[in-house]
């Protein structure tokens, strides 16, 4: 009896994402009959890639998901590869088999985790030099562009697929901010970015948009009271998260505004030692219901958007203290982990279902670095994670079999 009803789940899982992949090859016919009619334009093949995107995920296999238990060790590496100077970005490609990195050497890297240079190490796909250290470095959801944030006070564009006069990755895009670039992150179309920067300012910059200058148009801005270190979009795209060195984390409305113009922030929260006290990372979960955060009072702290107590404030729903300032913090695919980095050289993954005898987040697995651990991501399958550290490694890490 249980074979015949888990028969009939799978069949109607089976239909529901053929009817979701219908309904996205019929918007893709939609958008082609609009380009014979009115022309083409790049924001209609940007389109058209995006759905496309949605249309493999559908196909894909489900989620794998985090494996591995314990202290890893260097027979759980994976890949790595050694940049001219700490590493403070690392991220997955879309289809997880390339990573970007951006490191204080000023180097932009795209490398390969399935292909090797003539030294047997990961080959390096796409590299651009900035004009000073890279703070922040990530894939569109395409995976043919990346978006980077640097200590010249420049967010820029490149693609990975055009080259320039010099053969050197295509800048398609391109923002002066009034500080370092400390954040920067595509919205989920590809159509926008979104930066934090050092002068306190998170700006949503369009790519489709110019002003009167002809540079791309800013959406949104607002002004927190101290250097932006993370910012990122909802899944929606609706919304943005930020932390920043005043101790807050904000989510902070595109679509709602006060009546003096200003982006209408949706939740906040006080976080951070009293003596510097920073926000380093912010992240939605899966689902957009709950942010995650690191701080420099060491705590990882996950954070309800929809429940609140009774003083107003959003309600912690985990929290983990760490050895020191928590630098990185991450959702997995599945929303019930968090991959964090820290200034005590540790990355770990928590469990946000499961508990230790003391009744805290149980940590499933836990990796020393050479040095402080800025990045740490999981995989769009969720069964490794790629972490940037300051011994100027980046390392992926997982099951041998992955």
């Amino acid at each position: 009896m249980f074979e015949y009803f888990k028969r009939q789940f799978d069949s109607r899982e089976e239909q529901q994402k053929a009817k979701k992949a219908l309904e996205l090859v019929q918007e893709i016919e939609e958008i082609i009959e609009g380009m014979i009619e009115k022309g083409e334009t790049i924001e209609d093949y940007r389109r058209i890639r995006a759905l496309l995107q949605e249309i493999k995920k559908i196909n894909q296999e489900k989620i794998i998901g985090w494996q591995l238990e314990g202290k890893l060790t260097e027979e759980n590496v994976l890949a790595e590869y050694k940049a001219g100077g700490r590493v403070r970005a690392a991220n997955f490609s879309p289809e997880g088999d390339k990573v970007v990195i951006g490191s204080y050497d000023g180097m932009m890297r795209v490398i390969s985790l399935t292909e090797k240079d003539e030294q047997g190490k990961p080959k390096v796909l796409a590299e651009y030099q900035a004009g000073r250290a890279v703070f922040a470095a990530n894939f569109s959801p395409e995976g043919d562009r990346v978006v980077i944030g640097s200590g010249d006070g420049m967010m820029r564009v490149i693609s990975l697929t055009e080259k320039d006069e010099q053969g050197e990755p295509k800048v398609l895009a391109e923002y002066q901010a009034g500080g370092w670039v400390l954040a920067a992150n595509f919205s989920p179309e590809g159509d926008k970015v979104v930066i934090g920067s050092s002068d306190g300012m998170m700006r949503v910059i369009s790519l489709t948009k110019k002003d009167e200058q002809g540079k791309p148009k800013v959406l949104a801005e607002y002004q927190a009271g101290g250097g932006v270190y993370a910012a990122n979009f909802s899944p929606e795209g609706d919304k943005v998260v930020i932390g920043s060195g005043d101790r807050r984390m904000r989510v902070i409305s595109l679509t709602e505004k006060l009546l003096e113009g200003e982006p209408k922030v949706l939740a906040e929260y006080e976080a951070g030692a009293w003596v510097f006290g920073a926000v380093f990372a912010a992240n939605f979960s899966p689902e957009g219901d709950k942010v995650v955060i690191g701080s420099d009072d060491g705590m990882m702290r996950v954070i309800s958007l929809t429940e609140k107590l009774l003083e107003g404030e959003p309600k912690v729903l985990a929290e983990y203290k760490a050895g020191g300032w928590v630098l990185a913090a991450n959702f997995s695919p599945e929303g019930d982990r968090v991959v964090i980095g820290s200034d005590d050289d540790m990355m770990r993954i928590i469990s946000l279902t499961e508990k230790d005898e003391q009744g805290e987040p149980m940590v499933l697995a836990e990796y020393r670095a050479g040095g402080w651990v800025f990045a740490a991501n999981f995989s769009p399958e969720g069964d490794r994670v790629v972490i940037g550290s300051d011994d100027r490694m980046m390392k992926v890490l997982g099951p041998k079999n992955s």
